[in-house]
């Protein structure tokens, strides 16, 4: 008997409370719309509540003026290495490595070109060995070579 009540309270609960929603009717999606364009240009629209906590916050204002903060990049760089630059076990250059170079990579890349050309080219690693050199990059040969060859 006690299952039977409880299965019929539900039931009815269930009932009730459908009907008491049916009365209101589901936003239209132009009201939705209107209502969200309208949150979104008063900036009243946030994601999360997060975001509410965020917009309470004052904002915050810095203390140095842009004419500051300019000087000091146009100021020199201190020369000094910081992190595992300073360290000369691993960096054993110091502060050369923050120099510009000498030579532009235009002019690298010409120097690499043409030593590849000539097959005087090195591999890295092996530039103190006489023995190996790099050879010039093989051509294919022509459709005309090898119809004349098989022909």
């Amino acid at each position: 008997m006690n299952t039977k009540l409880l299965y019929a309270t539900t039931l009815g609960l269930a009932l009730a409370s459908s009907w008491a929603l049916a009365d209101e009717a589901p936003p239209s999606r132009a009201s939705v719309n209107a209502e969200y364009q309208q949150a979104a240009r008063s900036g009243t629209l946030h994601r999360t509540d997060w975001d509410d906590e965020l917009a309470s916050r004052p904002a915050a204002g810095s203390s140095v003026a842009r004419d500051q903060v300019v000087a000091a990049l146009k100021a020199p760089a201190d020369p000094k290495l910081v992190g595992p630059l300073r360290n000369k076990t691993y960096n054993g250059y110091g502060t050369e490595i923050m120099r510009a170079p000498a030579v532009s990579r235009a002019e690298v890349k010409s120097q690499v070109l043409d030593a590849r050309a000539d097959g005087t080219l090195r591999p890295a690693g092996e530039a103190e060995s006489p023995v190996v050199t790099a050879r010039a990059p093989r051509r294919a040969p022509s459709l005309l070579a090898f119809l004349r060859r098989h022909s």
